[in-house]
Parts: C-alpha cells; sequence; structure tokens
C-alpha cells in the first residue's frame, strides 16, 4: 500500500525548489544584467610609461583628530591608495584628493599613467566625504547624508541669501579636506624618511605635487598656499574655496596675496557662462572674477585648460566606468577616453616639467 500523502509532500518539495532554482536564477540574471548595464566592460586608456606599477592600500588612524560625522568618539579613519613603479628608485610623490561623493579611484587611469612614467601617487578615500570607501580590514564608509545635503545648498542657483550659508558650509569642508591631507602627506612623509617598506623608500621627498578632482582639487590648492613644501599643484574643475577669507555684502572676499606654487587649472568651457554674478550684484561689484580666475591674476605661475564639451564628470574615470551613473551625475557631449587621455597627458605634462624639470610644457589653452 502507497503512502500518497508523502508522494504530495515529495512533489511539493520538488516544485518548491524547481521555483527556488528559478528565482535563483532570474535574481542572477538580474543581477549580471544590472552590473553590466550600470558597469559595462570598458576600454580602459592606456598608460604611457614603461615602468611596471605595483598598488598597494593603508588604513591609518589619525590620533589627533575625532571622528565628526559619529558620536562614538573614535579617531578619524583615513585609507589611502598607492600606485608605484616596481623599479627601485627615487621618485616625486603626488597626493590626490577625489571629489565630494567621489571614490578612492576616481582617478584610476591618472594615477597608473603617472606612476607608470615614475611617480609615486598616493590617492586618499576621504571617509564620509566619498561615495563609499573600503578600509583594509574590508569595512566599508558610506557618505554621510548631512555631507551631502550641505553639498547642495545652492548648488546650480543663484539665489544670494543662501552664499552665505554655502560660503559658510565651504569653511567646514576645506578644514576637514585639509586636515585629511596635512595627515596624509605628513605620515607619507615620515615613513618615507625611515625608509619603510612598499612605497615609501622610493619617494623623492624633496619633490611634491598636489592634484585634486572639484572639492578635492580645492582642498589640494588651498593646502599649496599653506605648506612649504610643495612644488606644483592641478585643480581638476574645482572651484578654489580656500581662496575665500571672507563674506561681506553677498559676496565672497579673496585672497590678495599672491598663489606661490605653480598651479594648473583644468576646466570645462561651460564655466565661462556659469561663473558669473546674480543681475542685483553686477552694478555693484563691476570688477568682479570668478575666483579661480582671480587666483591665476596673481598667481607666481598659473595655467588655465579648458575642455569643450566637457561636463565635471569628464575629467574623472567614471564615464567610462559607468556611462550610466556618470550621466545621471553630469558629463558633457565630449569623447569620455579621448577627454581623460588628454587630461591624463596634461597631469603628466605639467608634474615632468615642475617636479622633474625634463620637459618644456607644451599644453594648449584649449581641448
Amino acid at each position: 500500500m502507497h503512502n500518497t500523502g508523502d508522494g504530495k509532500q515529495k512533489s511539493r518539495r520538488k516544485r518548491l525548489v524547481k521555483v527556488l532554482l528559478i528565482f535563483l536564477f532570474i535574481a542572477a540574471a538580474a543581477g549580471i544584467l544590472f552590473k553590466f548595464i550600470m558597469f559595462p566592460p570598458y576600454d580602459a586608456p592606456a598608460v604611457s610609461g614603461n615602468y611596471k606599477v605595483l598598488i598597494r592600500e593603508y588604513t591609518w588612524v589619525d590620533e589627533n583628530r575625532v571622528e565628526t560625522f559619529t558620536d562614538s568618539g573614535e579617531n578619524r579613519e583615513l585609507t589611502v591608495k598607492f600606485w608605484y613603479p616596481e623599479k627601485e628608485g627615487s621618485y616625486p610623490l603626488v597626493i590626490f584628493s577625489h571629489g565630494a561623493f567621489g571614490v578612492i579611484d576616481s582617478n584610476y587611469s591618472t594615477c597608473m599613467e603617472l606612476a607608470s612614467n615614475g611617480y609615486v601617487v598616493a590617492s586618499i578615500g576621504h571617509t564620509y566625504h566619498a561615495m563609499y570607501v573600503k578600509n583594509v580590514e574590508g569595512k566599508t564608509f558610506f557618505v554621510d547624508k548631512d555631507f551631502m545635503q550641505s553639498v547642495f545648498v545652492g548648488n546650480g542657483g543663484d539665489d544670494p541669501e543662501l552664499e552665505k550659508q554655502v560660503y559658510e558650509n565651504s569653511l567646514i569642508w576645506m578644514e576637514l579636506r585639509t586636515a585629511d591631507e596635512n595627515f596624509v602627506l605628513d605620515t607619507i612623509l615620515e615613513k618615507a624618511e625611515n625608509k619603510e617598506e612598499g612605497p615609501f623608500g622610493l619617494i623623492d621627498a624633496d619633490k611634491i605635487g598636489l592634484m585634486g578632482h572639484s572639492m578635492g582639487g580645492a582642498s589640494s590648492v588651498q593646502l599649496g598656499r599653506e605648506r612649504t613644501d610643495i612644488d606644483a599643484v592641478i585643480d581638476l574643475e574645482g572651484t578654489m574655496l580656500g581662496e575665500y577669507i571672507g563674506f561681506e555684502d553677498g559676496i565672497e572676499i579673496y585672497n590678495k596675496e599672491p598663489y606661490p606654487v605653480p598651479v594648473l587649472d583644468v576646466f570645462g568651457t561651460r564655466l565661462y557662462d556659469q561663473a558669473v554674478l546674480p543681475e542685483e550684484l553686477k552694478e555693484k561689484y563691476p570688477d568682479w572674477q570668478y575666483v579661480n580666475f582671480y587666483v591665476g591674476e596673481h598667481a607666481k605661475e598659473y595655467m588655465a585648460v579648458a575642455f569643450h564639451d566637457a561636463g565635471h564628470l569628464n575629467f574623472t574615470d567614471l564615464p567610462l566606468i559607468s556611462p550610466v551613473l556618470a550621466k545621471l551625475m553630469g558629463v558633457g557631449k565630449v569623447d569620455a577616453k579621448s577627454c581623460i587621455e588628454n587630461v591624463n597627458a596634461i597631469v603628466l605634462e605639467w608634474f615632468d616639467h615642475y617636479l622633474k624639470g625634463n620637459s618644456e610644457l607644451d599644453i594648449k589653452p584649449e581641448y
């Protein structure tokens, strides 16, 4: 005699297993499709240098600063990614700082290009300013929502009432960013002096460059003014917020002291149209200039390079890595690969000239 109850249960289990397998298959296929759409395969920019590049990450804790994005009292932690030549030698050091909501690999191709040509490059993952950053133990920190909201205050608008809030926010951003860069640079130089293993024994501490994108460009410019050991700076699409020294009558007051370090200012030509005063302030300040251009007119050495049809993120690798995300966040009509390749070539030429002294500058003012 057959036990029909057991048979029905087995049949149900088999159907359930099939349904689960089908569900898992669909979920996996959807995940693969999503990843393919968001992060499709892409042709990465080739490097021009002959050095084989090694990559290494470190996570350091700044014992002199308490983390302000949490209320648990821990010290601020930063992860730093290095690209450096495998071959023994003495190489200039370049520090990279990503933009608001950027990531440690925002300009991966730029860092690779420099390292392949004989540089030690260190990119800082600014904890809670980055969209995400993972420390060497595998813990991931995501962007702080209050910081994200502060960036969007007055973003893209011309309401004078918001300008003071934007200015006050910029002071907070720059204080954190420059403290991060100072801590990382000082830590690297200490390790270089002690000839520690990895990239540190390869660093020529007398040749230091700073560069960054957006907010990272702004903090790099500010640090170039504040420190005496910086030899050259590159600002990729960053308003030079650190040059603001006050706010009066609805407008920022600029630092009038000439900028002391050679600075390269790279941006999209749309900036010429966007960097204007609100109508109600034009009559009162007829000689007003966008802060970067003011700095340029008073800098020791300054060069501006404008890219036609380039959006804010065309000065990073994101349009190659994720065209969909980049389009949502701001790109232009320019070919993404050719744009970042030109940016990388300009970056290399600028640092080769000022950190190595082995090339004449032949950078076009427009691309």
